[in-house]
């Protein structure tokens, strides 16, 4: 119960941004005036704004939910993996979805087939997205020394804040920031981590990223390591990880 709570609350955190109502009214505009498979010629404009407006509404609240779902099935594995699964299942999902509904608005097409054809054009419509995600993510990385962390734009941190620390949260991420706030994001922590361009800091363990910052010390706590931070809280320390504090000298190798 708790993972479908998680899931609903990401969801919620992932429609609420500017940026995906700017998407989903600029796509709905476009489409609309163009009025693609012939909406242009059998629905009046007011018609077509509903239509293709709820349709690509449609589309992006179940992409969510299915990148929740597979988010917990595929936890670990790449990115490109998850967004792989994630447009196939929505092409799969969307396509008998639409044909359903065209049978409904245009009852004299009883051919339910077309329903290929719009899960066609749903797969290819999400690599292309997927694809120019990930090509402009990477020019922006790539273009001069940055001046804030891209992680900061993600949760609206005010000017000025810096990211304290990251860590996992279920299958989501809790992102701290100077101005004492706390995020919530559905992300992988490795997307998350490679997004903090100018912080520096250390992965201490598999799910805790900390800024060197916010690092008081090295301390023994019921016979293990952990990093102390300025609140009093503890961080483990992972084997695996260890090393980028011997790296720091922030402990003895």
């Amino acid at each position: 119960m708790k993972e479908v709570v998680d899931g609903i609350n990401a969801i919620r955190e992932e429609v609420l941004p500017w940026g995906h109502l700017v998407v989903w009214v600029a796509a709905t505009f476009v489409v609309s005036m163009a009025g693609p498979f012939g909406t242009y010629e059998d629905l009046p404009l007011h018609v077509r704004f509903a239509y293709w407006g709820g349709l690509i509404a449609a589309s992006i609240v179940i992409a969510l939910f299915l990148r929740v779902l597979w988010r917990v099935i595929i936890k670990g594995d790449p990115a490109w993996l998850e967004d792989l699964f994630v447009i196939s299942s929505l092409a799969i999902v969307f396509g008998p979805l639409v044909a359903t509904l065209n049978s409904v608005l245009w009852p004299q097409d009883t051919d339910l087939s077309g329903w290929v054809v719009i899960s066609a054009v749903t797969f290819a419509v999400g690599v292309v997205k997927v694809g120019f995600r990930r090509l402009i993510q990477r020019d922006v990385a790539g273009i001069g020394v940055p001046q804030r962390d891209r992680l900061l734009d993600r949760v609206e941190a005010p000017a000025g804040a810096k990211v304290k620390r990251v860590y996992s949260d279920n299958h989501h991420i809790c992102v701290l920031t100077s101005d004492g706030s706390e995020h919530r994001l559905l992300m992988r922590l490795r997307d998350a981590v490679d997004e903090i361009d100018v912080e520096p800091g250390f992965w201490v363990h598999r799910s805790h990223w900390v800024a060197t910052s916010s690092i008081v010390g090295v301390k023994q706590a019921e016979g293990r390591e952990v990093v102390e931070l300025p609140c009093g809280t503890t961080v483990p320390i992972g084997p695996k990880y260890r090393p980028n504090l011997v790296e720091a000298g922030m402990i003895a190798a």
